[in-house]
């Protein structure tokens, strides 16, 4: 009963939106089918960046997801990049400087996750805050065997305050379509197995 019910319930529904739109009756169900499928969607989309497990346990999640500012910042030969540019990849994107203890401590793990990540069209990207650029960062990359990790320059800090960085470190996981998904302050062990698992899981792009 209880299923002919429902089913009688959606038929007499649908019996309006025909004669007000005048729509086949196969559309409307396929209409109505896909807002029914839509709220599940996203609530698989929100479970993937939840439980990050203990090294990450000062991940913030971003619910819903909100798009990640589209503003520049600047390679080692002075070229223009945007997050846009990363489009397609899921993006583990650090705030970070030379003179930030906490941030240094941190690099080895990033430029370890960057190397895991590789193959599963995840970049990590390490933004310089400092004053003096890329002539500050590139011998401090190289002394401290850091070379693997980009040079990248926020100069003025225009990206961190678009984005909303306060402190560093900090670092916000940007998914495929170039959304937030979350963000972490402060220092992570990000080549832990549960942080390598829960980034590719969060902001890995999924199987075309």
């Amino acid at each position: 009963m209880n299923c002919f019910f429902f089913k009688s319930r959606a038929f007499h529904y649908m019996l309006p939106l025909q004669r007000q739109w005048g729509l086949p009756l196969a559309v409307v169900t396929a209409l109505m089918v896909i807002v029914s499928i839509s709220p599940l969607h996203a609530s698989v989309e929100e479970d993937k960046c939840t439980n990050p497990g203990a090294s990450l346990s000062n991940f913030t999640p971003e619910v819903p997801p909100r798009p990640s500012p589209v503003y520049p910042f600047f390679d080692a030969g002075d070229a223009e990049q945007t997050i846009a540019d990363y489009k397609g990849q899921g993006v583990v994107l650090n705030f970070w400087a030379t003179w930030c203890a906490p941030c240094i401590k941190e690099m080895p793990s990033l430029m370890r996750l960057k190397e895991q990540v590789r193959g599963d069209n995840i970049t990590v990207l390490a933004l310089s805050e400092d004053r003096m650029g890329a002539k500050k960062v590139i011998p401090f990359l190289k002394k401290q065997g850091l070379e693997s990790l980009d040079v990248l320059i926020d100069k003025k800090g225009k990206v961190a305050r678009k984005s909303g960085v306060r402190g560093l470190p900090v670092t916000i996981l940007i998914d495929a379509h170039a959304m937030e998904r979350g963000r972490v302050v402060g220092v992570a062990e990000w080549d832990a197995p549960d942080a390598i698992d829960f980034v590719r899981r969060c902001i890995g792009p999924d199987p075309s």
